[in-house]
């Protein structure tokens, strides 16, 4: 994510410089970046990482357990509000509607495990690959991403044992700040929030729905 962003930072200011500017196409390319960067499920900035106290941390066999409840076939459904101007029409920017179907695998059995979907950019299918492990020393979760033709993406996130929920905070470039929460509700069902502020205002805000398919929708191709 961090590097993804300062590579727009780099391409918006190379446009600003000795060339001819179209504002239009710039402010519009700039929202397209940040809607596709935003709206990716569980990836954000890690210029700071979260210190967890001690009694935070894990055990190996929780840690195994929680990688073992995610493994399966996942229904993503939700929306992201970048919150704003549309310059194309002048009017306030609407929620956009999300779907998806992620898979999620072993990488090593207990130990790690790794995500794949596809997210429509430009028109356009690109996979993903998601890897996730805990590190025990620092007692955190480590998320690794990465997109066709993107650079990785990295979060570290705190899990809490009583609410069930993994939290994650970062700082953007820009000095927006982001926080987020992935919930598990049971088995079969996570809920996932993230809102971004900056100047103490919120920019963008998305959430979703993680709902498991049974053996019997995938048989029937459900």
């Amino acid at each position: 994510m961090l590097t993804t962003v300062l590579l727009i930072i780099i391409l918006v200011g190379y446009c600003s410089g000795k060339h001819a500017v179209n504002y239009g196409k710039i402010e519009r390319m700039k929202h397209f970046l940040l809607v596709m960067i935003m709206s990716l499920p569980l990836i954000r900035a890690d210029e700071k990482k979260p210190s967890p106290p001690a009694e935070a941390k894990l055990t190996p066999k929780q840690v195994a357990d929680l990688f073992a409840d995610d493994i399966g076939t996942w229904k993503v459904k939700g929306s992201s509000h970048l919150i704003g101007v549309d310059p194309n029409t002048g009017l306030p920017r609407k929620p956009v509607e999300e779907s998806g179907i992620w898979i999620i695998r072993w990488k090593v059995k207990g130990k790690s495990t790794e995500a794949l979907f596809t997210a429509k950019i430009n028109n356009k299918e690109v996979p993903f690959v998601g890897l996730k492990e805990y590190d025990a020393k620092q007692g955190i979760f480590i998320w690794r991403l990465k997109g066709e033709g993107f650079p990785e993406g990295v979060s570290r996130e705190i899990y809490d044992v009583k609410t069930r929920t993994f939290h994650g905070k970062s700082s953007h470039p820009d000095g927006a700040k982001e926080e987020s929460t992935f919930q598990i509700i049971n088995k079969n069902k996570r809920l996932f929030e993230t809102q971004v502020k900056k100047g103490g205002n919120v920019i963008f805000t998305r959430k979703a729905t993680f709902t498991r398919f049974s053996q019997d929708q995938l048989d029937d191709g459900n």
